[in-house]
């Protein structure tokens, strides 16, 4: 068993991992990794088995499950972390086609607010705001292809 600090959005969380070939247990909820094809994973849950869409970034997990995006930052528990880039920018978390683009550089946005629509795996996946800020830089095009870890807009928070 291990203990590891996993990091979504700003929220740490604490888990004892611990896990036996492919089966994973983490706070008592077990996942079985069924298989990886590119940048798919099948896995089983509860009994139910899903087709989960994700791309790996040195410690940073991307994932699309149950309609949402997360990324997940993981590290050994007691491991020093430090705040990257990455914490004032989104990022594509998956190989996919820019929609459409909501916003432009200078605009005031809300957390949560849609900033770029992109579709990867025959599904739309919002890029939203992580806080409350300002879009410094949209470094995308509409029809563009784009690839995970690029950012996509870059923000300032609100002070």
């Amino acid at each position: 068993m291990s203990e590891k600090i996993v990091t979504i959005g700003a929220v740490q969380h604490e888990l004892e991992v611990e896990h036996d070939g492919s089966t994973f247990r983490a706070s008592g909820r077990e996942v079985t990794l069924l298989g990886t094809n590119g940048s798919e994973a099948q896995v089983s849950i509860g009994g139910h088995v899903y087709v989960v869409p994700y791309s790996v970034d040195g410690s940073r997990v991307s994932f699309f499950f149950d309609g949402e995006t997360f990324t997940a930052d993981v590290a050994e528990k007691g491991a020093r972390t430090r705040a990257r880039h990455r914490d004032h920018s989104m990022a594509a978390p998956m190989p996919g086609v820019v929609q459409k683009i909501l916003t432009a550089p200078g605009a005031k946005v809300a957390k949560g607010s849609p900033l770029v629509i992109l579709e990867a795996m025959k599904m739309e996946h919002p890029i939203v705001a992580p806080f409350d800020g300002t879009v410094v830089s949209v470094n995308c095009r509409e029809g563009e292809l784009v690839q995970p870890g690029i950012d996509l807009v870059e923000m300032e928070p609100a002070t």
